[in-house]
């Protein structure tokens, strides 16, 4: 992998650009020499954002007979793309090159008919909109980058860095990537997926009165063996008709939601406090230190003590 295309369309992300020139430029690690192609249609100058612009090195047809092409987000991810572009990713991809996007790049994946049937990310605040344009694609939410049929997608901004480590390590070796991050001051696999990155928006208070009071009374006392039934109970109601009516009003079931709130308020204390991990659990509702990695490991793909390094405020 040592020719590298990169696709250049205007209001690409400098970020992205950044990544790719961080990882991929020659700067006497002893991972090179590459060749890195700047590919935009026409050779054009592309405006970069937020600010910046870049005249291409390459029209579209550099984008033949190079190893890899990476595809850049754009800070308009529905932006139109040029039929061009469509085809000349679709040539590349069935000539066996790998197309790697970074970000909101996988929407242009998207416009080039390349994610059908396959499996994507993007940032964790785009998911739906890709879901929206690309119907038949497998949205994955909860991963740092896919990958499938010689096709990579990333999820937010610093996730296009794990995949270009990846695509590193799996071509030039573990050693390398290793180094590389080294260099860059990154871990050389992060561990965990984009679930623990998305914000936790207050829990939604329905306009059912009696739901929503009993929804109040629980939440003040996450710590305490409060179960579903219990829930029932507080708002006079058989389980199975508290079951329909917090499915109606809420649109979860209310086991589902007494749960992630329960990890809600754990990862609070692990962001807000130095409580140990048993502490956490115990305080949160969750039992165990063991109940609440395995649930910790399950919804964000992370354990509480990473999730505490990454996150900590104390």
């Amino acid at each position: 992998m040592r020719i590298i295309g990169v696709l250049l369309l205007p209001d690409t992300r400098m970020f992205d650009f950044a990544v790719v020139n961080e990882v991929w430029s020659n700067d006497g690690r002893d991972v090179g020499p590459f060749e890195i192609r700047l590919c935009g249609p026409g050779r054009r100058k592309v405006t970069l954002h937020p600010a910046g612009q870049v005249v291409p090195t390459h029209g579209l047809a550099g984008l033949t007979g190079c190893d890899l092409v990476i595809v850049l987000g754009r800070e308009t991810p529905l932006a139109d793309v040029p039929h061009s572009v469509r085809h000349a990713l679709r040539e590349v991809h069935a000539a066996g090159v790998t197309v790697a996007a970074l970000c909101s790049g996988a929407f242009t994946l998207a416009a080039a008919g390349l994610l059908s049937g396959r499996r994507a990310t993007t940032h964790w605040a785009l998911l739906d909109a890709l879901a929206k344009v690309c119907p038949d694609a497998v949205i994955e939410r909860d991963v740092l980058f896919t990958e499938q049929d010689g096709l990579l997608t990333s999820a937010g901004c610093v996730a296009g860095l794990d995949l270009c480590l990846h695509l590193v390590r799996r071509s030039l070796g573990p050693h390398l990537a290793t180094t590389m991050a080294r260099h860059l001051v990154t871990p050389p696999i992060r561990e965990g997926g984009q679930a623990q990155y998305v914000e936790t928006p207050l829990p939604t208070r329905p306009s059912r009165g009696d739901i929503a009071s009993t929804m109040d009374w629980v939440m003040a006392r996450l710590a305490d063996p409060v179960g579903v039934p219990d829930l029932a109970l507080k708002a006079a109601m058989s389980p199975r008709a508290f079951h329909r009516a917090f499915v109606a009003a809420v649109g979860d079931t209310p086991g589902r939601w007494l749960l992630l709130q329960r990890l809600r308020h754990a990862q609070l204390l692990l962001e807000t406090t130095d409580l140990s991990v048993d502490r956490v659990a115990s305080r949160s509702g969750l039992g165990t230190a063991a109940n609440l990695r395995r649930r910790m490991r399950v919804e964000f793909g992370t354990s509480p003590s990473t999730y505490r390094r990454t996150f900590a405020t104390v």
